[in-house]
């Protein structure tokens, strides 16, 4: 795209104001906003403008309450069965920057163990190693990153020989950019060559996961069901017993993996009944509940059937947007909120799903995000979940107390073999 080209192209959306200082601009900085013209999706972009102009509109819902409750015996024996058949991948989300973290590195990078302070990944990663030795066969663990973070991403696994995993293991695949707008509704630039862009969210992930290719690999070597993980949350378990075996019994597309909701004022979404479909309400769209009428909590954790993986990916999902603060030309940190950020959310799949259950868990063993320095979901309040999930981890491995005042457990503990439970 020449540069009469470009400009004729924004002044169809009344944006030529990205290419006012176009002639002060190296020759390879003018090519580089020359193809993100080029590539801008104009209808996307009038998309957008509108759902700034749409008005709040109240949902109509009703409670969900037909959830059953994790724990069962024959559940966990056919997960296990499952696992050991290879029948189960775990997708992991990790497209975010740690940045409310004060650490300027994908958050997979933060160390979070309360010991040994290995870092999300590590963890992630020597996860799947313990259920690949409980299943005696290598299971696959897929990656979603971001362009923000990507390359940071896999050099972090490569330096760290991906944590004892095999590269045949492991595969990484990004996420796409969604434009933001600012104030007006207009697009800015966060640099003197480059539109201010953000990661599209959570809810693109199984389409780009099926346009990757490893969809058709996992489906080549027999994987049935997929597990959707945040990286940010490390009690997540990515190959869990219990959500495949139920997952199998009900023979569902989709499995939410819930909690109940602790007090009406808890920022999660709310899993409800929509035009005779299970969804989830954003807090934020949610009337005051005050009887906690709509009980579960949905925390992102999902277990997916391979063929409606396939299904997902040709879906198109509606957009949400959040008021951010967001880097800009004129200030590199801002302190308060000034741009509009667009994503697709995963939940907005389940309408599309012609069945969906959902397995309720207790809190403590699922759900410890990593979200903050201080107060609830930061580094202290997280390692301090992971402690005590290891201690009735070992309890019930062991059958004895953990006696030291802080405690860190092999993920052997999580996925036992008969050759561990020997030598403990």
């Amino acid at each position: 795209m020449n540069l009469e080209e470009a400009q004729q192209k924004l002044e169809s959306i009344q944006q030529q104001h990205l290419l006012t200082h176009f002639s002060n601009l190296t020759s390879a900085q003018q090519r580089s906003l020359l193809l993100q013209v080029e590539s801008l999706d104009t209808g996307l972009f009038q998309q957008q403008q509108k759902l700034l102009l749409k008005k709040a509109t109240t949902p109509s819902f009703t409670p969900y309450q037909d959830f059953s409750r994790s724990g069962n015996s024959d559940d966990i024996a056919r997960g296990q069965a499952l696992l050991k058949e290879g029948k189960v991948g775990c997708l992991l989300i990790a497209g975010g920057q740690a940045s409310r973290l004060q650490l300027d590195a994908p958050k997979g990078t933060y160390p979070i163990t309360p010991i040994e302070g290995k870092s999300l990944f590590q963890l992630f990663a020597e996860k799947t190693l313990a259920a690949s030795a409980f299943a005696n066969r290598p299971l696959y663990l897929a990656i979603m990153t971001s362009p923000l973070n990507h390359e940071q991403t896999v050099d972090f696994f490569a330096k760290h020989q991906n944590f004892g995993l095999k590269s045949s293991q492991l595969d990484f695949f990004r996420q796409s950019m969604l434009p933001l707008l600012d104030t007006d509704g207009n697009l800015f630039l966060d640099a003197s060559d480059h539109i201010a862009e953000g990661p599209d969210g959570n809810g693109s992930a199984l389409s780009h996961f099926v346009q990757s290719g490893i969809y058709e690999k996992w489906v080549a070597k027999g994987i049935e069901y997929l597990n959707f993980i945040l990286v940010d949350n490390p009690l997540a378990d990515p190959f869990d017993f219990v959500l495949t075996g139920f997952h199998a019994r009900s023979k569902a597309e989709i499995v939410i993996k819930a909690i109940e909701r602790k007090d009406p004022e808890e920022k999660v979404g709310v899993i409800v009944r929509q035009n005779e479909k299970v969804s989830v309400i954003e807090y934020t769209e949610l009337p005051p509940d005050p009887d906690l009428k709509h009980p579960l909590a949905n925390i992102s954790l999902f277990s997916y059937s391979m063929p409606f993986v396939e299904k997902a990916a040709k879906l198109s999902l509606p957009l949400h947007l959040a008021f951010k603060a967001v880097k800009t030309m004129e200030k590199e940190r801002p302190s308060a909120p000034n741009a509009w950020k667009f994503e697709r959310f995963i939940f907005d799949l389940l309408p599309f799903s012609d069945r969906v259950e959902a397995l309720v868990y207790p809190r403590e063993e699922c759900f410890a995000p990593l979200k903050n320095m201080t107060g609830e979901g930061s580094p202290e309040s997280v390692q301090n979940a992971l402690m005590q999930r290891d201690r009735k981890v070992y309890l019930q491995v062991t059958g004895s107390e953990a006696t030291e005042e802080m405690i860190e457990l092999s993920q052997e503990f999580y996925y036992p073999t008969q050759e561990f439970l020997r030598n403990i």
